[in-house]
């Protein structure tokens, strides 16, 4: 049997196909298909030419959702809230995530103000129901949305968090009267309090929730065709998989699908060869994006943003630019030269790829270069043009009146510097030291890219992973299933009993078993993680704390004194004689599957075999000056081997620069090990 993962990326989709009984391990890539992921999805599984009854294990990652919110091509949504609550929506917060942009504007509300709805109720947040649920408005709204042709509803009332039960009623009532659309409950997304938050967040779940049923549906009728008699998983946000049935009424909790992967990736795998700190770095086609590992557990953040949008609901801590292989490079009014984040996508794609492209990719410039060898793009299966690329340069070449070189170098060097940019605001900006961490380099792109950003942050190694270009589908394969749950409830410390903290706790472990239960996981694979956030009496953010699955009143110190810890090593100070306060409650759900074992290679000596080195190829460095390095075909080098920069090795999904005064070894799995000169860093 085996294991099978598939990424859709902007550029690319990618395939991962795990042998179960042996540990075999083979890559697919292919042109994504925009119009219909699903396409390539299929496309990329059928290139490994095994039949789909003998799958056992499928994840898929999938850009749909991001894709729907940053292009506005959801459904036609209808909120239902809270008379007096309809502009909660597009009042949202005063700050601004621009602060010295005169033009900032706030991004556009989903639903316009004549679909958002309003019914008499409330229910106040000590969870008292204070006026009832009006019915008669809601009649009246189920007829205005039907005559306005709403495809999706989002149920967003004051208060919800707190008691759900008017939620529970509009949602009873729209199956039986308005079965066509699609319902999206807030207490079901987010039990947390911030009106705006939630109700932004259960508006963008029914914005997404249509396409993600068409889109959903389509994959599994087309699986179904190949006989694919296993379930299908999907990547979330928060690093855990989830059965397809779920995602369709969570289909937010998918935004960030595939890059996550990458991260929890990264994860596993620098803690099996010994780093416990590192920097993710996944450059594709379209975007570069970033992560933070820290003790071997990526970095988490409780609210995101999609077009300025808030999400509340838990992701890893992913940050990125509009800086991939197919980034466009142009030329502002202020006659400036930019790359990104425009990019060619997979159609056109950068110019070199023949399909009608002609603005200037980094692609273009890397090949221009010399880093890409024309002859062997993904494996020699795909054609480019180097004549294509150098064309494409000319604009630029013949703007600032330099060689076709300078204009491709000046590219590349703009977007790298973007990228450290964008790692130092992970890192130096948060108070860490990059010369602390690892990085671990993946995409299609990443290696080509990531000694020249390791080297100006002074980042002393670089990992790259065997099959980099496919890395992320892999990371989806080392994911569990996971669950998170949490509940506003705001009160002393010193004012609650534990008893009413084990109810809470309780139920909304109860909700995670339920999930678990619907997908089939054994109670000896589930692991649950219990947490408080707590602040001083008085302060807005909370801090989380770890705590017991049965609090008893002993146990009421031990947390205040870890929330006083944890303070200070956040914040620089505390006061442990301050009352403290809850907010919320939150429980992880983590049901453990089976994962992937790291295959060795073959050992070699220090120095390569003969039959490893392709030759030599010249590449541009500036200022008229050209550098040969040498070029090695990944699949033949072996563990032991040490091989000095400058070097270019290529592998079908990627190609890894390195540079002079850097040393690359190759670890027992076949991982890359860059190591940096420490006088040049």
């Amino acid at each position: 049997m085996y294991r099978l993962s598939t990424d859709v990326g902007g550029t690319f989709t990618d395939g991962i196909l795990l042998d179960e009984d042996t540990g075999a391990i083979k890559v697919s890539k292919v042109s994504s298909t925009p119009k219909n992921p699903a396409i390539g999805t299929i496309q990329c599984m059928e290139r490994f030419e095994i039949p789909l009854s003998e799958v056992s294990f499928l994840v898929h990652g999938t850009t749909v959702v991001i894709n729907a919110l940053i292009e506005g091509k959801g459904a036609k949504t209808a909120l239902i809230t809270t008379k007096g609550f309809r502009d909660v929506l597009e009042i949202g917060r005063s700050n601004r995530t621009e602060m010295y942009d005169a033009l900032y504007k706030k991004p556009r509300p989903l639903v316009p103000r004549y679909l958002r709805l309003e019914v008499r109720e409330r229910i106040g947040s000590d969870s008292k129901v204070l006026i009832p649920l009006e019915i008669g408005d809601l009649v009246q709204i189920i007829e205005q949305m039907r005559k306005k042709k709403v495809e999706s509803i989002a149920v967003c009332l004051i208060n919800a968090y707190a008691n759900p039960k008017h939620e529970q009623e509009i949602g009873r009532l729209l199956d039986e009267r308005y079965p066509e659309a699609t319902v999206s409950l807030s207490h079901n997304i987010t039990r947390r309090y911030y009106e705006y938050e939630r109700t932004s967040t259960t508006v963008q779940n029914a914005y997404v929730m249509p396409v993600v049923h068409k889109y959903v549906r389509c994959l599994e009728e087309e699986l179904m065709k190949r006989r694919f008699q296993s379930v299908l998983q999907i990547m979330q946000s928060n690093g855990g998989i989830m059965k397809s049935a779920v995602a369709r009424e969570m289909p937010i909790s998918m935004v960030e699908s595939g890059p996550v992967a990458g991260a929890i990736g990264g994860a596993q795998l620098a803690s099996m060869i010994g780093y416990n700190n590192v920097i993710t770095y996944d450059m594709g086609g379209t975007t570069a994006k970033t992560s933070i590992i820290r003790e071997g557990l990526p970095e988490t953040a409780d609210q995101y943003l999609v077009e300025r949008r808030p999400i509340l609901l838990p992701v890893v801590d992913i940050r990125e630019i509009g800086a991939g292989g197919g980034s466009i490079a142009w030329i502002d009014e202020a006659g400036a030269l930019h790359v990104g984040p425009q990019s060619a996508g997979a159609e056109p794609g950068p110019a070199c790829y023949m399909q009608g492209g002609l603005e200037p990719t980094v692609t273009d410039a890397d090949l221009q270069l010399g880093i890409l060898d024309p002859d062997y793009f993904l494996g020699g299966e795909k054609d480019i043009s180097p004549e294509l690329a150098r064309k494409s340069m000319e604009k630029v070449a013949r703007y600032f009146d330099i060689s076709v070189d300078e204009a491709a170098l000046g590219i590349i060097k703009i977007v790298n510097n973007n990228m450290s940019g964008l790692l130092q605001s992970m890192t130096v900006k948060r108070g860490y030291d990059p010369r602390d961490f690892a990085m671990v380099a993946f995409g299609g792109a990443g290696p080509t890219h990531a000694v020249a950003i390791a080297k100006e942050l002074n980042i002393p190694v670089v990992i790259v992973p065997p099959f980099p270009g496919v890395f992320s589908a892999w990371g989806m394969l080392m994911a569990d299933l996971r669950h998170d749950f949490s509940q506003t409830y705001i009160k002393l410390m010193s004012d609650v009993d534990t008893e009413r903290i084990n109810r809470i706790f309780s139920d909304l472990e109860r909700r995670v078993k339920e999930l678990f239960e619907h997908e089939n996981m054994r109670d000896e694979n589930i692991g649950m993680t219990y947490q408080m956030g707590l602040r001083y009496y008085g302060q807005e953010h909370t801090l989380t704390v770890s705590a017991p699955s049965k609090l008893r009143d002993a146990d009421k110190g031990m947390l205040e004194k870890s929330f006083d810890k944890l303070h200070l090593k956040v914040y620089g100070h505390n006061a442990p004689e301050e009352l403290k306060e809850i907010v919320s409650f939150k429980v992880i759900g983590i049901g453990k599957v089976r994962k992937p074992v790291l295959q060795t290679i073959g050992p070699g000596g220090k120095t390569p075999a003969s039959e490893s080195k392709l030759g030599k190829r010249k590449v541009y460095l500036g200022n008229g000056r050209y550098q040969e390095f040498s070029i090695y075909q990944r699949n033949k080098l072996r563990a032991k081997n040490s091989i000095p920069g400058p070097v270019i090795i290529e592998e079908p999904t990627s190609t890894t620069v390195v540079e002079q005064h850097q040393i690359c070894s190759v670890d027992q799995y076949g991982n890359l090990i860059i190591t940096l000169d420490e006088e040049r860093r």
